[in-house]
């Protein structure tokens, strides 16, 4: 009867705290979301509608001065035509020490992160394994040209999975790794 309740309470914890993760992120992504739609009228006009493999790749050297903000590929489609296809990354701006340039009014630039993913091989079961990895677009918005990207790759998917698993991801890569490639790209 005791392993019974634990093996409850257990479950309960776990549920509880799994709605709370939950629950944060989803508050974070509305946060976001509001706003991107709070940017400078003037970017969000520039920008919407586009992606970021519209703009042609111009390697360049970054002059900046600091002032750009971070975006994320996203898509915000009900509020605002034409659409957008970024949000603004409340978080990493504020790490970045980008988040006093917001609503983006005199900014030069934005880092625009697409996250892609590579098939590294295939299990027995004919599942794939993928690695994710990250590509950093620094878009030059006076000349609307990339002016340089870096890649950062995420952990290999595990060697083996168990028999019902279709396939498996190897992890994202780490934030601290993102934010590093973007302080080092962008010298202040």
């Amino acid at each position: 009867m005791k392993k019974v309740i634990i093996i409850g309470l257990v479950i309960v914890v776990t549920t509880i705290c799994i709605f709370l993760v939950f629950s944060r992120w989803i508050k974070n992504l509305e946060e976001d979301r509001a706003l991107t739609l709070q940017l400078s009228p003037v970017l969000l006009n520039q920008l919407g509608g586009k992606q970021i493999y519209d703009f042609p790749y111009n390697p360049t050297p970054i002059q900046w001065d600091g002032k750009y903000l971070q975006v994320d590929h996203g898509a915000i489609f009900e509020e605002i035509n034409p659409p957008l296809n970024f949000v603004y990354n409340k978080k990493r701006n504020e790490k970045l020490d980008t988040d006093r340039f917001f609503p983006g009014n005199d900014i030069k630039g934005i880092v625009w992160l697409a996250v892609n993913h590579n098939d590294v091989g295939t299990y027995d079961n004919g599942g794939m394994a993928t690695q994710v990895y990250y590509v950093l677009y620094y878009l030059d918005l006076t000349q609307e040209t990339i002016l340089a990207q870096d890649t950062i790759w995420g952990g290999m998917p595990p060697k083996t999975i168990g028999g019902g698993a279709m396939g498996a991801v190897g992890k994202s890569p780490e934030e601290e790794e993102v934010i590093r490639a973007i302080q080092l790209r962008i010298q202040n």
